[in-house]
């Protein structure tokens, strides 16, 4: 989303691609970056074309009261699918950091069961506990330790980030499967466009140079694609970043859901 308060061109690119996708996963001031609010964002869009989305909760800047509030309003406004991380360091604005991934899925629950963290007694709202998982870190043992915590304290689909090294991810899904047998895991494939672009978040999503060289020589697409084949008997379905090109991605998301449907019907 660009940093505005005009969301009737974004509507018009994502209604282009709607009878493709499920849903729309809103990230919150991505690498603490601003940009506007998810939660009003997600509102719009299911308002204006009754889509389903994930707006994301970050525990950047939330205080407990404040998230509780957010979340009261967010079931007001007829969202029931949340997303929960800890948040990067902001490179605009300050953080509290009051809060972390684990506990804002605590308190979602909670809400859940009909308390709030005063202990009072609330009619019960219930929302889809999403968030986030990283195959591509290098200490993979330390990220099963943080999805542990998140999948005790409520955490139903972890939403992993892209991926761009498919056997080494097929053996960390087969792992977590074993570890959280009733998550779902909702894999990342998110395109590039650039090798410039490819390098500024080489360190943020755990790009391998490999993958990189390979960006802007091959149709990326089709290594998108090819991904999603190697990896799709052990994902329970795909989310795609396409970094605001949502027209571009049209072709790659129909293939994709050809992808799912004849692997779905076989």
């Amino acid at each position: 989303m660009p940093v505005s308060s005009k969301v009737d061109e974004q509507l018009g690119e994502i209604a282009h691609v709607q009878p493709l996708i499920d849903a729309v996963n809103l990230p919150s001031n991505p690498l603490g970056r601003l940009r506007p609010d998810s939660l009003s964002f997600a509102h719009i869009i299911q308002e204006k074309l009754s889509l389903e989305t994930i707006p994301h909760f970050v525990a950047r800047h939330l205080t407990l009261l404040g998230y509780e509030s957010r979340l009261l309003g967010a079931k007001a406004l007829g969202i029931d699918n949340i997303l929960c991380v800890t948040g990067d360091l902001p490179s605009e604005g300050r953080s509290a950091f009051e809060l972390d991934s684990s506990r804002l899925l605590a308190i979602a629950k909670n809400l859940g069961r009909g308390q709030t963290s005063a202990r009072k007694n609330i009619e019960p709202i219930d929302f889809c506990c999403c968030t986030s998982f990283n195959p591509n870190v290098p200490n993979i043992q330390g990220e099963f330790v943080k999805a542990a915590s998140k999948y005790r304290a409520g955490a139903e689909v972890f939403f992993t980030q892209p991926v761009f090294a498919p056997d080494r991810a097929i053996s960390v899904f087969k792992e977590f499967s074993i570890r959280y047998k009733t998550a779902r895991i909702i894999a990342g494939l998110s395109f590039l466009y650039t090798k410039k672009r490819a390098f500024t978040l080489m360190k943020f999503l755990g790009i391998p140079y490999e993958y990189i060289a390979r960006v802007e020589v091959e149709d990326e697409a089709d290594m998108l694609l090819s991904t999603a084949k190697k990896i799709i008997d052990y994902v329970d379905g795909f989310y795609v970043i396409t970094i605001g090109k949502y027209r571009t991605a049209a072709e790659f998301l129909k293939k994709l859901r050809g992808i799912i449907i004849s692997c779905s019907v076989g």
